[in-house]
């Protein structure tokens, strides 16, 4: 599969018995935000007004969304299930053995069609629907209330699953890393106005230093840098011609 077209075919939300129309609005437009388009459901909620008014730009998702008639129908329909879950194995059930959601990507090289599963907003998935799962995951929350909103569920695995290839598709020139030469000109003009500034030989070695441990640890991209550098080659020439 493709890294950058097309790259949540695959992928298929799967709303198990939603409660809320609401809800259901919320994740057409978070996955529309993400880049995913394949929406379906099992025994939802009725659809009105207020899942068309939040689904807002995800409305052709939430109409297009197929429908299925129980949690088995979807099983033949899909070649790897990935199930959600607010409880680890700590409670006991060995069934609960989750990864986190960074640990999905592997799900990103399987082939054929992929269920990402989301349970009833009051329980969740049943203990035989997880054992269904090829895979659980479980969003990592405060233990006191560890259950998220169904949108935001949604929006976190999304979000794990898509980052790395939003992140190539919006890179500007201010997010590029400062290369070697734009550096080397940009400690000239640094250096030369610190040459100016101090006489004595430790002062200018240790603010020429200081400098290159600040610019190496702050990552300075591309664009920063070509402003760094104009604001200090008329430092370093303002500077000589005071000196002068």
């Amino acid at each position: 599969m493709s890294a950058f077209t097309k790259p949540f075919e695959s992928f298929h939300v799967v709303l198990v018995e939603p409660m809320y129309e609401g809800n259901v609005g919320g994740v057409a437009r978070v996955m529309k935000n993400f880049g995913f388009t394949n929406l379906a459901m099992v025994k939802p909620c009725m659809l009105d007004k207020e899942a068309r008014q939040k689904a807002m730009h995800g409305l052709d998702i939430l109409k297009s969304a197929k429908h299925y008639g129980s949690f088995k129908e979807i099983l033949g329909d899909f070649d790897f299930i990935i199930g959600t879950t607010a409880k680890t194995g700590e409670d006991g059930n060995a069934l609960r053995t989750p990864v986190y959601p960074e640990g999905l990507y592997n799900a990103l090289d399987r082939k054929g069609r992929i269920a990402l599963v989301f349970g009833r907003e009051d329980y969740g998935l049943l203990n035989e629907e997880l054992a269904e799962c090829d895979m659980l995951v479980t969003i990592p929350a405060n233990p006191e209330y560890s259950t998220l909103n169904l949108t935001q569920s949604v929006g976190i695995i999304l979000y794990e699953l898509s980052k790395d290839d939003f992140k190539f598709k919006n890179k500007r020139k201010k997010f590029v890393k400062v290369d070697g030469d734009l550096k080397r000109v940009l400690f000239k003009y640094y250096d030369e106005a610190v040459d100016v500034i101090y006489d004595r030989t430790q002062e200018r070695r240790l603010n020429k230093w200081t400098f290159r441990q600040l610019i190496g640890r702050s990552f300075v991209s591309a664009r920063e840098s070509k402003t760094m550098i104009g604001f200090h080659r008329k430092i370093s020439e303002k500077l000589k011609g005071v000196k002068q």
